[in-house]
């Protein structure tokens, strides 16, 4: 087992940071359950300085039995003072006695590599099924000692094979601080799958060394059915945890996180600087090629895209990706944008600047919220659905009625009504089930959303981020059959007619004033 951690330093290298410094270390020690001192950082192996051409290493080797270990670095600094921080480029991240640890396995029933995708579709024909992992997981039967969130997803592919998708969009998974519920927005360790995901009840960690290989029997699965996997990249901002943020002594030296665009969410990683560009690149080609994705959703543009030239952020990650995707052969990888300016047509403009090859799309479902409740559909819904209107050539929106950061739209036609619930008004939400499945370029479910689940969820405020668990109940009811089989309905629809999603659409120009 070989420890390695990187610092840049730009008396070495003028192009890792303009704004930083060094990190003011006296030592690194491991502590962890991989030797024989234990956690006891004063009897921990001790990390070695070495020279690297872009700045320094600490470097430590040893050999251990097969297991599963955890361990974290203990940090003295310059000044006196010490800091227990985690492995910036841990594969795992996991919990013990309530503490956020980093871990690796030796032994394991290890998977081959994951096989790609046979063959992967164009952007722009695509079905992509937006999945909550823990609302979805969350009622479904099985022995919860011996399978995991994943786990329970891979034993749904036929359903998804079913009702006809192409795609899967996971939220986040790549871990986060703490135990709680969350939606995975919140990032610190980048390479590693969280282990609320492939934690399995009742079985300790070192009992467990296969569940680090779930989401790659998951993604090789699906990819046996020829659904592509779609990652939810977080790559504007960090949690205070971040490690690199955390093995400063002054935090403001770090070059990795620094006020860059937009500071919404915690802490913004600083796009200006090229150890920072180049961390975040080599996460997303980690995951291109240990997981073999189809494609990357990047969270909130806005929080890392400058529209001038040159622009350091999302268009400079995106342009190093086309290359290496060129490079190693991969075709029709999708590169989506989360944009949502204020201004929604905006969005159009930035992803063709950016050169992404699609941009969340949501004046749909914005008419089908608003138009709903009025028992009227609006003729400025032809704009909505000419979604494809000024987008350049190869790129083209990712359509939806509903997602993950809104209530369902069920909820939306009927919540402001006294004594109106799913029973009553699902049926509302079909024409505009219809709008979605006839508008061109790829289109977005979220999960639930073909059996009419209905959840409430406001648009502000820290309650946004609970459990909604899927009510599976609902997909047998009256409702959730018609909706489901309409859906499956719609689905073969577009795919026998590819005219549907194609960027053509007539009238281009409607007059508004025409009912």
């Amino acid at each position: 087992v070989q420890f390695r951690l990187f610092f840049p330093d730009n008396s070495k290298d003028i192009l890792q940071y303009s704004r930083g410094g060094l990190p003011k270390i006296k030592e690194i020690y491991i502590p962890g359950t991989f030797n024989a001192s234990g956690w006891n950082e004063k009897l921990a192996p001790k990390m070695s300085r070495v020279d690297h051409p872009n700045g320094f290493l600490y470097t430590y080797s040893t050999t251990v039995k097969p297991g599963f270990y955890q361990y974290k670095f203990y940090v003295k600094f310059d000044n006196g003072s010490d800091r227990w921080v985690n492995d910036p480029c841990t594969r795992y991240g996991c919990r013990l006695m309530g503490q956020d640890n980093s871990g690796f396995v030796v032994g394991g029933n290890r998977v081959d590599p994951v096989k790609p995708i046979a063959n992967r579709i164009s952007p722009q024909d695509l079905i992509i099924y937006e999945m909550m992992v823990d609302n979805f997981t969350k009622k479904l039967s099985g022995n919860r000692s011996q399978k995991n969130q994943l786990d329970l997803v891979r034993e749904k592919i036929d359903y998804l094979v079913d009702l006809g998708v192409t795609a899967l969009e996971p939220l986040p998974w790549t871990t986060v601080p703490g135990t709680g519920f969350n939606w995975g927005y919140e990032p610190f360790l980048f390479f590693s799958v969280d282990e609320r995901l492939t934690d399995r009840e009742g079985v300790l960690p070192q009992d467990n060394l296969d569940r680090l290989y779930s989401l790659k029997l998951l993604i090789d699965a699906l990819h046996e059915k020829n659904i592509q996997v779609i990652m939810d990249g977080v790559f504007n901002h960090a949690r205070n945890e971040f490690p690199y943020l955390q093995l400063y002594q002054n935090k403001e030296d770090c070059p990795y996180i620094g006020l860059f665009e937009e500071a919404a969410f915690f802490e913004d990683i600083d796009f200006r600087n090229g150890c920072a560009r180049q961390f975040i690149f080599d996460v997303c080609k980690y995951w291109i090629e240990n997981y073999q994705i189809d494609g990357i959703r990047f969270d909130y543009v806005k929080g890392f895209f400058r529209r001038t030239s040159g622009d350091p952020g999302i268009t400079t990650l995106i342009n190093r990706l086309r290359q290496f995707l060129s490079d190693t052969g991969r075709t029709n990888f999708s590169l989506i944008l989360e944009n949502l300016p204020d201004n929604r047509y905006q969005a159009i403009d930035d992803a063709n600047r950016i050169n992404a090859t699609g941009t969340w799309f949501d004046p749909l479902m914005y008419q089908a919220f608003d138009s709903g409740k009025a028992w009227q559909i609006r003729p400025s819904i032809m704009r909505a659905l000419n979604a494809n209107k000024n987008f350049a050539s190869g790129k083209g929106p990712i359509t939806y009625i509903e997602n993950h950061d809104h209530g369902t739209l069920v909820n939306k036609l009927g919540g402001d009504f006294v004594g109106v619930d799913r029973n009553t008004n699902w049926f509302r939400t079909q024409p505009y089930a219809i709008a979605l499945f006839t508008a061109p370029g790829a289109i977005m479910i979220h999960n639930g959303q073909e059996f009419g689940d209905e959840y409430y969820m406001p648009n502000s405020g820290n309650d946004r981020v609970r459990p909604r668990p899927l009510n599976w109940k609902r997909l047998n009811d009256n409702a959730g059959k018609t909706l489901s089989n309409l859906y499956k309905k719609l689905i073969k629809i577009r795919q026998d007619f590819p005219g549907l999603k194609s960027p053509f659409f007539h009238p281009d120009n409607y007059d508004e004033h025409f009912t």
